[in-house]
C-alpha cells in the first residue's frame, strides 16, 4: 500500500471494522488490512505530521532559538526561519496583546530579524506568533526584554581622572579613577588636539589604569567620556556628557616681562636686569643692586608680569650656577590679577643645589602676575638665573 494523507489512514481503519460486523470468518484478513493501514500511516511525510493535532488543528511551526537585544527606547528580536515551508508571517504582540506588529518571512532567509522602536524604558514581555497563508497560526512563544531611556541614562557616571602629567616630549598620561563597570561602562573617549594642530579621538578600555597619548599638543585642553552598554547584547551605546581636562604644561616666556625690587645696573653686565630671569638662558641672571650704597637688605621680590591669566600649577626656579649658596633661602610665592593687590599661595624654602627647583601650587590659583617675595638669605643680595611657570588658559 502506497503512502497517503491523514485522512486515508483513518478510512481504511474504519472500513476494515465494517468488514468485521459483517463477515466475522474473514477476520485474519481485516486484520491484515488494518496492520497495513497503520503501516501506511507511519510513512507520510514528516514535515507535515508534526504540525496535525488530533481533532484536525494544523500549527504552524513555533519560533525557534528567539533571541531580545535591547536598545534605546528599542529593542530587536530575532529567531532562525525553521522548516515549515509554509510559514508566511509572524505577528510580535506586547503589552497584554494591545500592541502588535505583523513581519513578512522571506522564504530563503535563515535569519528573522526586526527592531521595535518608539518604546518606553521599562521590561517587557513579547509574544511571538507564525501564520500560513490560510490564517493558521503556531503555539506562542514568549521572550522578555528590558528597553532603556532616560532613566538609565541620567544614572551614568563619568569615569574621572585622577591626574595628567605631560613630558617634554609631547607624551600625556592620564590617570583614571574607578569606572562604574557594574552599570555598563566598557570604555572612555578622549577628544584631543595633536601636536600637528589637528583634532583626534583615542577610545581607551577601562580595564586600563594609565592611558597615554604620544602627540599631545602642549597648551591645549581636552575632553572625554565614558561609553556604557547597558547589556552585553545591546543594539545602542549610551554616553556621558563631555568633560573638559586642563593640562598643565610649561608656559610661553617669550611675551613676559620681570620687574624687581632693585638689580645691579653697571658691575654685572649684561647680567643684572630682572628680564635675565626670563630669557630661557640659565647662564645669564638677575642680580640685585650691590654696588651702589646704601645697600638694599632683605626683603627682595622678583615680578614677572604673564600677560594673561593663567591657571598657576607650578614653579620653578634655577639658581645662578657654582654661586647657589649666595641665593634666598627662604621665599613666599605670590599671586595678584592686577599686580597691586597680592595673595601668598605658601611660604617655601629655597634648597642649595643647582638645576631647576619645582615648587607645587597647591590651590591652582588663577593669576596674571607672579611674584618671588624673598624674605631670608645668607647674604643682603641675592640672584636667580631662571624663573618658569607651569599651568594653563580657560
Amino acid at each position: 500500500m502506497g503512502s497517503g494523507s491523514a485522512l486515508d489512514c483513518y478510512q481504511i481503519i474504519s472500513n476494515a471494522v465494517k468488514i468485521i460486523n459483517m463477515k466475522t470468518k474473514h477476520y485474519l484478513i481485516i486484520l491484515f488490512l488494518t496492520l497495513a493501514g497503520f503501516i501506511s500511516c507511519k510513512k507520510m511525510d514528516s514535515t507535515y505530521k508534526k504540525f496535525i493535532v488530533p481533532g484536525g488543528k494544523i500549527y504552524t511551526e513555533k519560533v525557534t532559538s528567539p533571541m531580545v537585544r535591547p536598545g534605546r527606547n528599542r529593542i530587536e528580536i530575532s529567531w532562525l526561519r525553521g522548516a515549515d515551508p509554509n510559514v508566511t508571517k509572524a505577528r510580535i504582540f506586547w503589552n497584554d496583546y494591545t500592541d502588535s506588529i505583523e513581519i513578512n518571512i522571506p522564504a530563503i532567509d535563515d535569519t528573522i530579524s526586526t527592531t521595535i522602536n518608539n518604546l518606553p524604558e521599562k521590561s517587557y514581555s513579547f509574544i511571538i506568533k507564525t501564520y500560513d497563508s490560510k490564517g493558521n497560526s503556531s503555539v506562542p512563544v514568549e521572550i522578555i526584554g528590558f528597553v532603556y531611556g532616560d532613566e538609565y541614562q541620567n544614572g551614568l557616571l563619568t569615569r574621572p581622572v585622577n591626574s595628567n602629567a605631560l613630558d617634554t616630549n609631547n607624551t600625556l598620561s592620564i590617570e583614571w579613577g574607578n569606572a562604574d563597570i557594574s552599570g555598563g561602562a566598557f570604555a572612555t573617549e578622549v577628544n584631543y588636539t595633536d601636536t600637528l594642530g589637528n583634532t583626534r579621538t583615542q577610545i581607551f578600555k577601562t580595564s586600563e589604569g594609565i592611558s597615554t597619548i604620544s602627540d599631545y599638543a602642549s597648551g591645549t585642553h581636552y575632553q572625554y567620556r565614558t561609553d556604557f552598554l547597558p547589556d552585553s547584547m545591546a543594539i545602542d551605546t549610551f554616553y556621558t556628557s563631555y568633560t573638559t581636562e586642563y593640562v598643565s604644561s610649561k608656559l610661553d616666556k617669550s611675551n613676559w616681562t620681570a620687574t624687581a625690587d632693585s638689580y645691579e645696573a653697571t658691575a654685572a653686565l649684561p647680567n643684572g636686569p630682572p628680564d635675565n630671569a626670563i630669557d630661557n638662558n640659565p647662564n645669564t641672571y638677575w642680580h640685585t643692586d650691590y654696588s651702589v650704597a646704601p645697600h638694599p637688605g632683605y626683603p627682595h621680590w622678583l615680578a614677572i608680569d604673564l600677560k594673561d591669566d593663567v591657571v598657576l600649577t607650578k614653579i620653578e626656579l634655577t639658581s645662578r650656577s657654582n654661586y647657589y649658596k649666595e641665593d634666598f633661602t627662604d621665599f613666599i610665592l605670590q599671586g595678584s590679577l592686577d599686580g597691586t593687590n597680592w595673595t601668598d599661595y605658601g611660604l617655601f624654602t629655597m634648597p642649595d643645589q643647582t638645576g631647576p627647583q619645582p615648587f607645587d601650587v597647591s590651590t591652582d590659583p588663577t593669576v596674571r602676575y607672579i611674584r618671588i617675595y624673598m624674605t631670608k638669605g645668607p647674604y643682603f643680595f641675592t640672584h636667580l638665573a631662571e624663573f618658569s611657570a607651569f599651568g594653563y588658559k580657560k
